[in-house]
């Protein structure tokens, strides 16, 4: 469960959207009081390659490290809390991923300098949500002003609670929607069965029940209100349900959950994160949940 975290690791390429991130990752540690940590990888192999093919001057590749270090100092910004900027050679995914270390939150911009590498291989904050233990804010958007609302997509499986905890840390006294896709099982078969319409009304109408309440059971493990989030409770696409109520809600976040069935899973994002990932139009929060039962 997220609570006001001891960190924020604001990883940087330096692009725009980067830029929003760092941002963004200074407005939270300005309100929450937060310790403030600029991040920035340069490629170990990139860095050999220099040396190996230019010659002239002798130490062009020493120089980049130390221009590189002045910029991301530069871009340190003042929050009111301690602040540091920090710069480490090795492979990108693996030092940023190490610095997921447990009541940390890790802001990262929704693409980098290289459009045509994200749209073939998928951007590095896709790929970091995929491999880190901790919550990943994903920023689109430049940032104005706090969150003012904020959209909760829950799966109401075990766990499910500390993605609507997550979004009461990260965004306290907005308002809050939780939304939820249910399914009816085997509605499609009982009509072929023959079981009359208004039976597997009342049978979709039960389910729906069943989910609105269940959503309200997760408000109050979480907030100690069951009202306190809006449930909104609707049958479709996990992905496409969660896309739709963040327009039509006007959500600046959705808070979204990650699961993993073992080890060799945790690479790969389940297909509504990285659909939500790929084309929400607000920043998306990713809170890791209890593994899913195989």
């Amino acid at each position: 469960m997220l609570v006001t975290p001891s960190r924020i690791v604001a990883a940087t390429d330096f692009s725009d959207d980067a830029a929003n991130a760092v941002r963004r990752a200074a407005m939270l540690a300005r309100r929450h009081g937060t310790e403030l940590e600029l991040l920035h990888v340069i490629s170990r192999s990139s860095l050999d390659a220099v040396r190996e093919w230019v010659r002239e001057p002798a130490d062009c590749a020493d120089r980049l490290v130390e221009d590189t270090r002045r910029i991301l100092e530069e871009a340190a910004p003042s929050t009111g809390t301690p602040t540091s900027a920090r710069l480490v050679l090795g492979e990108v995914l693996e030092e940023i991923s190490s610095s997921c270390a447990p009541g940390r939150i890790l802001v990262a911009g929704a693409r980098g300098l290289n459009p045509l590498r994200d749209a073939i291989i998928g951007t590095t904050a896709e790929r970091l949500v995929g491999r880190c233990e901790c919550p990943i804010l994903v920023v689109r958007k430049s940032p104005q002003e706090d969150y003012r609302k904020v959209l909760v997509a829950v799966d109401l499986l075990p766990g499910s609670e500390n993605a609507l905890a997550a979004a009461l840390a990260i965004a306290p006294g907005v308002p809050m929607a939780a939304v939820h896709a249910f399914d009816v099982p085997f509605e499609g078969a009982l009509q072929r069965a023959g079981v009359a319409l208004r039976e597997i009304d009342r049978y979709r109408a039960a389910a729906f029940g069943k989910a609105l309440e269940a959503v309200r059971s997760l408000s109050g493990a979480a907030a100690g209100d069951p009202n306190l989030f809006l449930p909104i409770v609707d049958r479709g696409h996990a992905a496409r349900l969660i896309l739709k109520h963040e327009h039509d809600l006007g959500a600046e976040l959705v808070v979204i959950g990650k699961r993993s069935r073992s080890t060799a899973e945790a690479l790969i994002l389940g297909s509504t994160t990285r659909h939500v990932l790929a084309d929400a139009g607000c920043d998306v929060l990713v809170v890791p949940l209890a593994p899913q039962a195989a």
